[in-house]
């Protein structure tokens, strides 16, 4: 006998959702399983929890099972009967798992919780939906009770129908099947939608919290510049961003299911990346190969392929992350054609210059006036700095390409500092600036890079007398002092002091100019290439940006260090505050 309860037994507003959602559940039941799983909102032991304190109560056997009456839960309080008998064969467990299924759709069909005698063995048994936004998830089923009892003649029939064969065993267990009246049946029922409609709730609420966090992934997934492949153990796509579309010129969708190493050439180097993080040698990969789009094209692409592991450890996938370098490639190759024509191309013909200004100043081809001499040496000193920013330039892309490398040799560098100043004198002339050499006359042998470190200078006084105004001074000082020195603390931040040793000499250099300064926010930024700042007065930086950066290159591969400070002294009415450059390098 099947019959189900009337609704003012049960909570109509829970019960309105199902009538809401009904036919989107039957006509979608297959993608619906798929979407979502119960355990996955609500782990077991809640349900478990929720279940024992629901047996304590009623004192019935329950469950909680999926759409096609499979246990999600423990079978909690199940009498020996169900569980030994019912459910101890493989066709009686189909026929309860069935019932359970049937008596969950029967319930969503009726808009109430269903109360039916069971397909197996004829016992009373009811079930409730659980519901998760139009989601019919899973069954609350209990039961396993009696109304009146069941003749031994029906009972040894259902018991030989799924292959019982202690028949006396059967029928002893079923005359323990307890009886439940039904007022008391009724209660229980309204219990259960109570309960049900309260695991929905908090389903409902996991289900929202996981929908809008897979919603963020999604849309900071699809915001990325790059190609992101999710890929499963047997190397095949399951998921991807927008733009990898985009890159390989598939339709939406066509993507998920290719194998990714027809998206890659040659495919035999990326399937030795997948054998190596398979067998735990690497834990990522990042290698260059090409890209090959659906027409076959191919173009230069960086790879970075990761292994995902399941909770035992074994794979569980792949994420991987391509990027198209088409772009990077071409610049790469213009900065290659670059050098290769600062190289050739423009050191020859300054060498010549060179040379031929050298002849004139010589006087070996003939006798020169006192302003001629003047202009040649002008000359000779423009095409000096030409020379040296070349040769910048090449030394800073052989750091880049871990070329550079450092020719040391002991020099006096007071004396380096004075040979500086006399070859940029036409230069202090011009602008009628005053020098000031703060030596003291005392020897500071220092093994070091000489060409280098003397093109750094060149460039530290060539920047003091671009910015320094007309009569200005510029101070140039070298001493020797501890890494701890006191003055030094009082013009330098901590974090430019950290790799300075306290028990070792270091030589310390200042250039200190009159002029405009640096902005303070642009005081570490003006050591980066390329890097050019304009001032309020149109003082801007003169060249392209290379100067300073070399001589951070310099400085740090002989393990120093250089900074700037500004103002160099107090503000007051007047506008130039000035700036000082310091470098600190360690002595032998």
């Amino acid at each position: 006998m099947f019959y189900i309860l009337t609704s003012k037994y049960t909570d109509l507003g829970y019960f309105m959702n199902i009538e809401n959602t009904k036919n989107k559940l039957l006509d979608n039941k297959r993608k619906i399983k798929t979407t979502i799983n119960l355990l996955d909102l609500i782990d077991k032991k809640t349900l478990n929890d929720i279940l024992d304190a629901f047996n304590e109560v009623c004192g019935i056997g329950s469950v909680i099972a999926d759409t096609e009456g499979k246990p999600l839960s423990g079978e909690q309080n199940f009498t020996r009967f169900c569980a030994k008998f019912c459910r101890g064969t493989e066709k009686g467990r189909k026929k309860c798992y069935a019932s359970d299924a049937f008596g969950g759709e029967m319930s969503l069909k009726q808009q109430e919780p269903y109360v039916y005698n069971c397909l197996n063995a004829g016992l009373v048994d009811c079930a409730t939906p659980i519901i998760v936004e139009g989601y019919h998830l899973a069954n609350l089923n209990g039961g396993q009770v009696l109304e009146a009892p069941i003749s031994d003649e029906a009972a040894i029939a259902r018991a030989r129908a799924i292959g019982i064969e202690d028949i006396d065993g059967y029928l002893k267990e079923l005359r323990k099947i307890p009886f439940v009246t039904k007022p008391r049946l009724q209660k229980i029922v309204k219990f259960m939608a109570v309960i049900t409609r309260t695991l929905s709730d908090m389903a409902m609420q996991k289900y929202l919290l996981a929908k809008q966090s897979t919603e963020y992934l999604n849309k900071l997934v699809n915001s990325a510049s790059d190609c992101i492949f999710a890929i499963d153990p047997n190397f095949r796509i399951t998921m991807v961003n927008r733009v990898c579309h985009e890159v390989f010129h598939y339709d939406d969708g066509q993507l998920c299911g290719v194998d990714f190493c027809d998206l890659l050439a040659p495919s035999a180097r990326i399937l030795e990346c997948k054998s190596k993080l398979d067998l735990g040698r690497e834990e990522n990969f990042r290698i260059e190969m090409e890209g090959v789009k659906v027409a076959g094209n191919k173009f230069p692409a960086q790879v970075s392929i990761s292994r995902i592991n399941d909770e035992d450890g074994e794979v569980a996938g792949y994420v991987a992350i391509l990027r198209d370098i088409t772009e990077e490639k071409r610049h790469e190759k213009m900065k290659q054609d670059l050098v290769a024509m600062l190289s050739h191309d423009m050191r020859n013909p300054i060498s010549a210059i060179n040379k031929t200004l050298e002849l004139l100043s010589t006087q070996r081809i003939g006798e020169i006036n006192e302003k001629q001499d003047y202009v040649i040496r002008l000359a000779s000193n423009t095409n000096d700095q030409l020379c040296s920013m070349v040769n910048s330039f090449l030394d800073i892309f052989r750091d880049e390409n871990t070329n550079f490398s450092l020719n040391k040799t002991f020099f006096d560098f007071n004396q380096i500092a004075k040979d500086c100043i006399e070859e940029l004198s036409l230069l202090f002339s011009d602008k009628n600036l005053d020098v000031i050499l703060k030596s003291k006359n005392i020897t500071l042998e220092l093994e070091g890079d000489l060409v280098r470190l003397k093109r750094t200078i060149n460039n530290l006084i060539s920047n003091a007398i671009n910015y320094s105004v007309f009569g200005g001074k510029i101070v140039i000082e070298s001493r020797r002092i501890w890494g701890r020195n006191k003055n030094i603390l009082q013009i330098a931040k901590g974090d430019q002091l950290r790799n300075l040793n306290p028990k070792k000499m270091y030589l310390w250099t200042s250039v200190k100019d009159q002029g405009y300064g640096v902005p303070e926010k642009y005081q570490e930024a003006i050591f980066e290439k390329f890097f050019t700042v304009e001032s309020k007065e149109g003082l801007g930086r003169r060249g392209i940006g290379l100067g300073l950066a070399f001589c951070k290159l310099v400085i740090e591969a002989h393990g120093g260090i250089i900074f700037a400070k500004t103002p160099a002294k107090k503000l007051t009415s007047q506008k130039t505050p000035g700036c000082e450059f310091h470098f600190i390098l360690p002595l032998s």
